[in-house]
């Protein structure tokens, strides 16, 4: 027997959520996943912050919002922190490639986020962070289920968000349109992660983890 959708257990609201991450493959992708724990759902969908920003303000009957870090306009999570005191009654469940400590905890210090799920997670971790958003209980995140292993902390942190990207499969010129910079300078921080984590292709530089070494 499957499991009983959240928005349907005990509470027969239509729940509405936004899914804002910058590619529609994930965001179809999410939507999906959120329709098979909710139940029956209603949708709005941003491609960067200011999207984001614009859809919460122009539509108050949303009920939750699942937002990836790591989209344009961001600026490192201060849009966050941005979006929380101006809406400090909507709950926030964000997802990003990036799971360094630091990362995560200054995420969760964000009063209105109440779980961080890696996109190297699975449902189990998405329901959780929901069900943890409904009820207003933040969710502590859990060692082991990120992807990030002392090879990243060996990186500064937009290193880390080249390589988190790169864990996507993203091309060289995908991650320069996500992160507003250009090619050239893609490949540049290309050859430090190379160098730093002593690897030589792609490959390795998005599947070493020294954690296990």
């Amino acid at each position: 027997m499957g499991q009983t959708p959240l928005s349907t257990a005990g509470n027969s609201r239509v729940m509405t959520l936004l899914i804002a991450d910058d590619h529609a493959l994930v965001r179809d992708g999410i939507r999906l996943l959120l329709a098979s724990i909710l139940g029956e759902t209603k949708f709005r969908e941003a491609s960067d912050a200011d999207s984001m920003l614009r859809e919460i303000r122009s539509n108050p009957e949303i009920n939750l919002a699942v937002v990836d870090l790591n989209m344009p306009g961001m600026d490192k999570g201060s849009r966050l922190a941005e979006l929380a005191r101006q809406t400090p009654a909507l709950p926030l469940v964000v997802v990003s490639a990036l799971t360094s400590p630091d990362v995560v905890r200054r995420t969760l210090d964000i009063a209105t986020v109440y779980a961080f799920v890696p996109k190297s997670g699975n449902s189990e971790h998405m329901r959780a962070a929901i069900e943890a958003a409904m009820t207003g209980t933040k969710l502590p995140f859990l060692e082991g289920t990120g992807t990030t292993g002392i090879s990243d902390m060996a990186l500064t942190p937009r290193l880390e968000e080249v390589r988190g990207l790169l864990r996507q499969g993203m091309s060289n010129k995908m991650i320069a349109s996500t992160l507003g910079i250009s090619e050239g300078t893609v490949k540049n921080h290309m050859t430090e992660i190379f160098r730093t984590l002593k690897v030589s292709n792609r490959t390795q530089a998005a599947q070493i983890n020294l954690d296990v070494l």
